[in-house]
């Protein structure tokens, strides 16, 4: 059975080539939603990580932009979209599930060694593991999880 949403954590290396797995969970998501073996990754709007989505949330985002702004055209507007569609990246991965990270992707995410993924419903985040243990608020859990993903690889 296809899931429909995203969720989850995942812990994987960003390469020397600057490839990075996708989890087999994500890839599989993924293509249930869009039948494609392309991930989108862009800048979070409100968080120091990326996210991550199918193709086909694009036109989602779209109506989220409409809806948000009606008819509204001003700096907001122009500053929601450059966010989500102007600095998103769409990316194929090979037979093995690797994406290669632009420089931009790997500067705007921090990573530069483990990768976290995050599942959050209808997209993933992917952070730099440390750099989601420096936020306010976290759950202890979800904390506890982080450390443990890293221990696992011998890391932090």
């Amino acid at each position: 059975m296809t899931r429909g949403y995203y969720s989850g954590a995942y812990l994987n290396q960003v390469d020397s080539k600057n490839r990075l797995s996708v989890p087999a969970a994500i890839r599989e998501t993924v293509e249930g939603r869009s039948q494609a073996r392309r991930i989108v990754l862009a800048p979070a709007e409100h968080a120091p990580c990326l996210v991550g989505y199918d193709e086909t949330r694009f036109a989602r985002i779209q109506e989220q932009l409409e809806a948000r702004f009606e008819g509204d055209f001003g700096p907001s507007r122009d500053r929601f979209a450059r966010t989500m569609f102007g600095m998103a990246e769409t990316l194929g991965y090979d037979d093995n599930g690797r994406v290669i990270l632009s420089a931009i992707l790997k500067d705007l995410g921090e990573l530069d060694g483990p990768a976290l993924f995050l599942g959050a419903g209808d997209y993933f985040e992917l952070w730099a593991p440390q750099r989601l243990l420096e936020q306010q608020d976290l759950d202890p859990r979800l904390v506890r999880t982080v450390k443990a993903l890293l221990a696992a690889r011998g890391v932090g």
